[in-house]
């Protein structure tokens, strides 16, 4: 199993799991992408309805969405993904 861990930054605000289907790559192909991106702090290759679940943090709600739409749906192999928010830490 592999497990990555980063230092979290104290001063993000918003934290979400963020699940990821893959789509005709490799999942460790599309893990390697994903650690590589500032905003993860944790990427975990799982068995389940998705394929890779990735915690991550931000400063704001629209650093988030940039995260998910403009980063994460921009590599090649992510198929759908699905944000959850955490309410609390």
């Amino acid at each position: 199993m592999l497990v990555v861990v980063l230092e979290v930054d104290p001063a993000m605000a918003v934290t979400a799991y963020i699940m990821i289907k893959v789509d005709g790559m490799t999942n460790r192909e599309v893990l390697d992408k994903i650690v590589a991106l500032e905003e993860t702090r944790e990427a975990f290759i799982i068995f389940g309805a998705f394929d890779i679940i990735v915690k991550a943090v931000f400063k704001t709600n629209e650093d988030m969405s940039s995260y998910v739409v403009e980063k994460l749906r921009s590599i090649d192999g992510v198929g759908e993904t699905q944000t959850n928010v955490c309410a609390s830490c």
